[in-house]
């Protein structure tokens, strides 16, 4: 007797519907799973950790209230990254953290720093090279480095990265993530170990 192969995207479908229909233990698994990843992302557009823990909480508690009107999203984790965005910039825009108005397409902040386990497989390079290509990374856009995230760090497709960022067409996404590479790539030609660091680091 075979069994069903496991399917993750069925799997949080199910979850959602069970959400919609008031099943608070679905609830709690949707939060367990998310909220690490949600925060994770958010943190990266302002410094405030409680302001973006009340925001989470107040975007859950919200989820939950609102599930009956709620619709089957194609992907889970870029619908709640979409919606928790948007939720963080609302935020950010009445707090003395953010701008006067902050477009719900762009950011005034994004920090990106190489991942740790990146910085662990290239242990053997120098403090000099790591700095090199962190301040490389630094000195990208603020969407180039928000859309490198998304693509590396999240492994979203381009589709939901365009989505999640609020651009108008899939190939705005795949232009900010080819220049990025492009332009870290060309600041990095002269040093080969921080180019085998950026191979390594899975920004190829």
């Amino acid at each position: 007797m075979s069994s069903s192969p496991y399917n993750p995207q069925q799997n949080e479908q199910l979850l959602w519907v069970r959400l919609c229909s008031g099943d608070r233990d679905a609830f709690g698994e949707i939060y367990r799973r998310y909220f690490p990843l949600l925060f994770r992302y958010c943190i990266r557009f302002t410094t405030d950790r409680a302001l973006v823990k009340d925001m989470l909480q107040d975007f859950f508690s919200q989820l939950f209230a609102q599930r009956a009107g709620l619709s089957l999203p194609v992907s889970l984790k870029s619908y709640l990254m979409v919606s928790a965005r948007r939720k963080l910039f609302r935020y950010l825009d009445k707090s003395a953290h953010g701008p006067a108005s902050l477009d719900e397409g762009a950011a005034s902040t994004f920090a990106l720093e190489l991942s740790p386990e990146s910085i662990l497989i290239n242990r053997q390079h120098s403090e000099n090279t790591t700095r090199l290509l962190q301040q490389k990374l630094n000195a990208l856009t603020l969407r180039q480095k928000e859309a490198v995230y998304l693509r590396f760090y999240e492994g979203l497709s381009y589709e939901e990265i365009a989505d999640i960022m609020v651009l108008k067409e899939v190939k705005y996404a795949r232009t900010l993530i080819y220049r990025a590479i492009a332009e870290l790539k060309e600041l990095l030609a002269q040093d080969e170990a921080a180019l085998r660091m950026l191979s390594f680091s899975g920004l190829h």
